[in-house]
């Protein structure tokens, strides 16, 4: 995408909206004026908010993955179980807070470490702001998996998905299967995003700083998949 020159100072409300029509001008914006925690804190109520309904299914699901491993202490004691189904319930809820945070710390400090060693020095916290305006294409796949969980049987819930694990039947644990549940087009726009304002803030060229990026991403999917497919192969 060509790097726009833009002098307009945006409101939150543009930035929100141009994040999805034109990025650049937006991370451009965050080159004078790097604010970030209204955004993180509408981002974080997003989530929640398109997780709330999907409580009651994904606290039925955890009790139905449980009763299927074998050997699991959980089965032999109804409190146990009662209790695993609600720390499921309790880290969904924190994970939907939280998931855009991590996302922005971590990535904003890959940036950190490109920068490092290419392109002007820029401090992590503009950094950090970018990152946190390319988690927003995620707000999508939350309200996406909102609508299917709403009309999808809890047996199948596990398929509550926007990545390529939609493309497997339901419950596959095979090292191909967790490694397209980590390709989710959003996830790649978030990705994306977070390259183009890395690249525009620290005056580099996007191609470099979205390999870098990229590769980053690839080595943490493959290794994912990996350890949950083994991890799964073991339980089962």
């Amino acid at each position: 995408m060509e790097l726009e020159l833009n002098n307009e100072n945006l409101s939150l409300g543009q930035r929100l909206s141009r994040i999805f029509t034109s990025p650049s001008s937006v991370f451009t914006d965050l080159e004078r004026n790097h604010s970030w925690l209204a955004t993180l804190l509408i981002i974080a109520g997003v989530s929640l908010a398109a997780t709330l309904p999907l409580l009651s299914k994904i606290k039925d699901y955890g009790i139905i993955q449980l009763q299927q491993m074998a050997n699991n202490p959980a089965l032999s004691n109804p409190e146990a179980l009662a209790t695993a189904s609600k720390v499921t319930v309790i880290a969904t809820v924190v994970g939907a807070v939280l998931a855009p945070l991590l996302f922005a710390l971590i990535m904003a400090l890959l940036l950190k470490l490109f920068n490092a060693f290419a392109g002007d020095k820029i401090q992590y916290r503009k950094l950090f702001a970018v990152c946190v305006y390319a988690y927003l294409p995620m707000l999508l796949s939350f309200l996406i998996k909102l609508g299917l969980g709403l009309t999808t049987p809890v047996e199948s819930f596990g398929n509550v998905c926007t990545s390529l694990y939609l493309l497997f039947p339901p419950d596959s644990h095979s090292f191909a299967a967790m490694l397209a549940s980590q390709i989710d087009p959003f996830m790649l726009w978030s990705l994306y995003l977070t390259a183009l304002g890395g690249a525009i803030l620290m005056k580099s060229k996007i191609k470099k700083v979205g390999l870098y990026v990229f590769l980053v991403w690839l080595v943490y999917a493959l290794g994912t998949s990996y350890y949950s497919a083994a991890k799964m192969s073991a339980m089962i």
